[in-house]
């Protein structure tokens, strides 16, 4: 199974750490983020394995070569490409050390959001030809995507500004979800993103690709049946209180 971390971020929400560091580098019981991350990926089965980087890449691949020396970096050092621009780079490039297998599952995890359900059962979701994405309707934001009665992703809202996408969409029996930072992809919903993006590489959103492709895509909602932890790391306070959490449980 292949996967890709995305640890490119300059997380200025998190300064001053990451006036020195990458945020994927933020230790939690005493290990970075990325490693629980790569621990919880290799664990579900993942064995091939890039990590994009940008703001301070020496110290990630610092960390990767003496840690997990096999995980392979693809480096945005000169241009921030965001999610989707990252999985188009990685895909022509041909970044990951084999070729993909027909219909074989690659998991993208960002390096900042640390969770605690079975991927396993994530990947009980997955099919060929299709996007199973991580969602949770009870966690509040004000941007969430929107799913039909089959959990099919239709569109996206954003609740503050009052904005729907596509906007001629009816969302009278829409339900939205929080996105969690989790997704699995199979190689045909790869290589639509890489179109997606164009033929120039440039910084493009995954959430932009979903808004596009939902009406021609199989793009799944995946909540687990059962209470789990979910942490974004992204600003101090957050990453006080997934400390407080976690490390309370050690």
């Amino acid at each position: 199974m292949k996967a890709v971390i995305f640890a490119a971020g300059i997380g200025s929400r998190l300064k001053p750490f990451t006036d020195y560091h990458p945020k994927a580098l933020a230790e939690i019981a005493g290990k970075p983020m990325l490693g629980h991350v790569i621990d919880k990926l290799v664990a579900a089965g993942a064995d091939d394995i890039v990590v994009n980087v940008h703001h301070f890449p020496e110290q990630i691949e610092a960390y990767l070569a003496k840690e997990y020396p096999s995980v392979r970096v693809s480096d945005e050092s000169d241009l921030l490409l965001d999610t989707a621009g990252a999985l188009a780079k990685i895909y022509r490039e041909h970044s990951f050390r084999e070729p993909f297998a027909s219909g074989e599952p690659i998991v993208v995890h960002n390096a900042d959001i640390y969770t605690d359900f079975a991927m396993t059962d994530m990947l009980s979701a997955y099919g060929e030809g299709r996007a199973v994405v991580l969602v949770d309707p009870k966690r509040d934001s004000s941007r969430q995507l929107l799913f039909d009665v089959s959990d099919r992703m239709i569109g996206w809202r954003n609740i503050a500004k009052n904005i729907v996408r596509p906007a001629s969409m009816d969302i009278g029996t829409a339900h939205g979800a929080a996105f969690g930072g989790v997704h699995i992809l199979s190689p045909e919903i790869l290589a639509d993103i890489d179109s997606f993006c164009g033929p120039v590489l440039h910084p493009c959103s995954i959430i932009d690709y979903y808004i596009s492709a939902c009406g021609k895509k199989n793009i799944m909602a995946f909540t687990p049946t059962y209470d789990f932890k979910w942490f974004d790391i992204g600003t101090s306070e957050k990453l006080a209180t997934a400390r407080m959490a976690i490390e309370s449980e050690q």
